[in-house]
């Protein structure tokens, strides 16, 4: 297939790290982080992404989060009809927050997803949001035009809806991780995975949830046995003694995170598959795959490691003299 047979992504994946490291996405985690009630809100295809937003919002935080959206096309032409188009979002905010105290507004998102900016229900149901107290975001591919006081505005610098849409929905998750929240495997989505899943402590100051929460797992010469090195690329060895009574145990307090150079990417393919598909078959046939929540080729945030080439740094001078012992240098 040639080149200009693909749809344009924008380089979806370089966008979206780019964004949560910006100042704006770390004003919205914090606001995310302290709310309890989120009303998400867009329309036509975002719409789609806020009823969605919404109901995972709510399913993963693991009783935290109540969010909710107008996504019934009885509410929109009811309340469009009753007001306008322009006016039913703030009509429906105005309704669903009727019996909230002054307290419970302030600890209130409103959630705007917008690919123009230019969506007029949506910027006048953040306007009243403000008026009346709440917290106001807008996840927008193009800037808006109106300065609505306390806004934090997430610029996507998208060109297309289709590229606005997934990021949006992708950005979701990233705040739903960002409150110290899993979101799960496939497969591993019941209520009681879920629990098992999420962290149920507080978020400590100025630090990262999950780094409390994540211990870092390394593959070869801890899990596998891994005695040939790399040997033909396969998975060839079984699991070192204690592997799954260990794996059990941990897994029981901390989400557990599998970081290994066989899941980079530009690993070569072995028998037409990666090395994170490889490493994903090996702990299946084991049943570790119950204790694992990911795999990555990148060191997770986490509260320890666990790894056969580690040197454990407390200062310089006792590195270096363990590097030393171990023939390094």
């Amino acid at each position: 297939m040639n080149k200009q047979d693909y749809i344009n992504i924008e380089n979806i994946g370089h966008k979206f790290t780019e964004i949560v490291n910006t100042p704006e996405w770390k004003d919205l985690q914090n606001k995310y982080n302290k709310c309890d009630d989120i009303y998400v809100l867009g329309h036509g295809g975002n719409m789609g992404v806020a009823d969605h937003t919404a109901v995972d919002m709510t399913r993963l935080s693991n009783g935290t989060k109540n969010a909710m959206c107008p996504g019934s096309c009885v509410v929109a032409t009811s309340l469009i009809n009753d007001t306008s188009f322009d006016q039913w979002m703030v009509a429906w905010l105005q309704q669903r927050t009727s019996t909230r105290t002054k307290s419970q507004m302030k600890k209130s998102l409103v959630y705007g997803i917008s690919s123009s900016g230019k969506s007029k229900d949506v910027n006048k149901a953040l306007q009243w949001a403000s008026d009346n107290g709440l917290e106001i975001c807008l996840i927008t591919g193009k800037e808006i035009s109106e300065n609505i006081k306390g806004l934090t505005e997430v610029v996507l610098g998208t060109q297309y809806y289709h590229t606005t849409e997934v990021l949006s929905l992708l950005l979701q998750y990233q705040l739903t991780h960002g409150s110290g929240k899993e979101c799960p495997p496939i497969g591993q989505n019941s209520p009681e995975e879920l629990e098992k899943l999420n962290w149920t402590k507080g978020i400590r100051e100025h630090s990262y949830p999950d780094e409390e929460v994540n211990l870092g797992i390394d593959f070869d010469g801890v899990i596998h046995k891994n005695s040939k090195g790399f040997f033909d690329g396969t998975i060839y060895d079984g699991p070192i003694d204690g592997t799954e009574d260990a794996l059990k145990k941990l897994s029981a307090k901390y989400t557990l995170i599998c970081y290994t150079a066989k899941a980079k990417p530009d690993r070569m393919l072995i028998n037409g598959k990666t090395g994170t598909e490889m490493i994903w078959e090996w702990l299946k046939k084991y049943n570790f795959d119950q204790y694992i929540s990911k795999v990555t080729s990148e060191k997770p945030r986490a509260v320890a490691y666990i790894d056969d080439k580690a040197i454990k740094f407390n200062d310089w001078d006792s590195c270096l003299k363990d590097l030393k012992k171990g023939d390094i240098i």
